[in-house]
């Protein structure tokens, strides 16, 4: 087997992208790898994903939700859900509960312990956010939230 630095193969600043650094999904990409790692260093304390993180804001913030809004506001695809939402509840942080009248359809809500472990976590993400947008300015990241915004309704 021959490795990396025997078939000289070009690294990092050596390489071409090829006209990639000038597409905007690219650019995307690239921005949203680097606040996804830095979000994933603040949320490693409490065993959360970013998917994780997300699902329990929006239960939070509307109790009693059904797992299928949860699914299409978050554009997570049902199987993934059941997935999350099942490692969720096995951890204590969520319950599921019956909707009148759907007895195949869950309504969801926080356990105590999942408010307290959010909590914490929301100190963690806002320290994120912050860090994250102050790198643009009060005028930039306003602008830059509207853009993506436009982008993310395509």
């Amino acid at each position: 087997m021959i490795d990396a630095a025997e078939r000289k193969e070009p690294m990092g600043e050596d390489v071409s992208l090829g006209g990639l650094e000038t597409t905007v999904g690219f650019l995307l990409r690239l921005a949203q790898v680097a606040v996804f790692k830095d979000l994933l260093a603040g949320l490693k304390p409490f065993d959360l994903r970013v998917t994780d993180l997300s699902v329990l804001l929006v239960i939070e913030a509307t109790p009693g939700l059904q797992q299928r809004a949860i699914g299409e506001v978050l554009r997570i695809q049902r199987p993934n859900l059941v997935t999350i939402i099942d490692q969720l509840e096995a951890r204590g942080l969520v319950r599921r509960g019956s909707v009148p009248g759907d007895r195949r359809a869950y309504a969801l809500s926080l356990t105590t312990e999942g408010e307290a472990l959010l909590q914490k976590a929301k100190v963690a993400h806002d320290q994120h956010g912050r860090k994250v947008l102050d790198a643009l300015g009060d005028f930039e990241t306003e602008r830059m939230l509207a853009a993506l915004r436009r982008i993310a309704a395509l």
